[in-house]
């Protein structure tokens, strides 16, 4: 998120924000390429190969659909910052642009929020996960989420290109103007948007923790099972501490050094700097988040082995499996 105040020629703070151009370029370039790839296949995965879908299916369904809903944005910023912060797509894909950014944002976050609950009820209440973890229920909570997420990004549609005496255009660009407002809507998604999902997931994550070291050893193979539960939600913090968390808190201190008057500006110059590095982490949860699928659903791997290899479905009879609830195999195999 940019002030005016940083760019050329702008502000007491000016600077020569050149340095970015190459930076987003390329990493928008990889996270396009690997991200369209690895959502492509698990759509393909979940929506033509995958008969029965449970509520984790669901949850999945729909991050990897906002995933793709920002990657498909992504070519367009690379053209932007390959000519150097020149947007020539017109002012409604510019808005289009910085709205898919914080949808996409927003949306994985509470997804995987109902994902790791999903996998808290399923390993720690397993009986009565089978009443409280249902598809519909699944699909009501997620069209809650894009209905919330719209809702609540709708303002980044108001934000389009704007034009310089140069001749340049420029997008995804926050005026002095916004700056008031930018940082009072900051303190609402920190709070709303990041501490309180991550607060939940961390609870889920020392549920199921404390339910594998209450396992006996005669449940070896149930315990088995449940820990691919916690290789999930261990993946789900990863993804938050490494692309959602570093952002809000990089944003919040840029914002309180913006409205400040007392702030240095080396220390504006700084934060203006980090701002790329954070912006590319948080660009690199589409890439990520099919890790997830791949790595925690043993389903999901042998249907990709599958599909690479022009066969049917495999569905060999899982021993692991035996001897686990029925909520809870439908909910930690993907």
């Amino acid at each position: 998120m940019n002030s005016s105040a940083a760019r050329n020629g702008t502000g007491p703070c000016s600077m020569d924000d050149s340095y970015k151009y190459p930076i987003y370029s390329a990493v928008y370039g990889i996270v396009c390429i690997i991200g369209m790839m690895g959502n492509t296949i698990a759509l393909y995965v979940f929506l033509c190969l995958t008969r029965t879908k449970s509520a984790s299916t669901i949850y999945l369904i729909n991050l990897a659909l906002a995933d793709m809903f920002f990657v498909l944005t992504l070519p367009l910023r690379v053209v932007y910052y390959v000519r150097e912060g020149d947007w020539p797509f017109g002012d409604a894909m510019c808005r289009i642009s910085s709205f898919a950014f914080y949808a996409n944002l927003y949306s994985s976050i509470f997804f995987l929020t109902g994902l790791s609950v999903t996998r808290y009820l399923a390993v720690v209440h397993p009986v009565r996960s089978l009443k409280a973890i249902t598809a519909r229920r699944a699909v009501i909570a997620c069209v809650s989420i894009w209905v919330f997420v719209t809702l609540v990004t709708s303002p980044f549609l108001l934000s389009g290109q704007h034009v310089l005496s140069s001749g340049r255009t420029l997008c995804f660009e926050s005026s002095g103007s916004s700056l008031k407002m930018i940082f009072a809507m900051n303190y609402v998604a920190l709070v709303v948007g990041v501490l309180i999902p991550f607060a939940i997931i961390v609870v889920c994550y020392a549920a199921i923790a404390r339910t594998l070291m209450k396992t006996p050893e005669g449940q070896r193979r149930d315990s088995n099972v449940r820990k691919r539960a916690v290789r999930m939600i261990v993946l789900v913090l990863t993804v938050f501490v490494v692309c959602f968390i570093p952002y809000h808190v990089q944003r919040t201190l840029l914002l309180h050094h913006l409205v400040s008057r007392h702030s240095s500006c080396d220390t504006k110059l700084y934060l203006q700097k980090s701002v790329v590095a954070t912006v590319c982490f948080t660009a690199f949860n589409s890439c990520l988040d099919p890790l997830i699928y791949f790595f925690v659903g043993e389903k999901f791997r042998q249907r990709v082995t599958d599909a690479i290899n022009r066969g049917p479905p495999h569905r060999p009879a899982n021993t692991l499996l035996a001897s686990a609830p029925v909520g809870l195999h439908n909910q930690i195999k993907i």
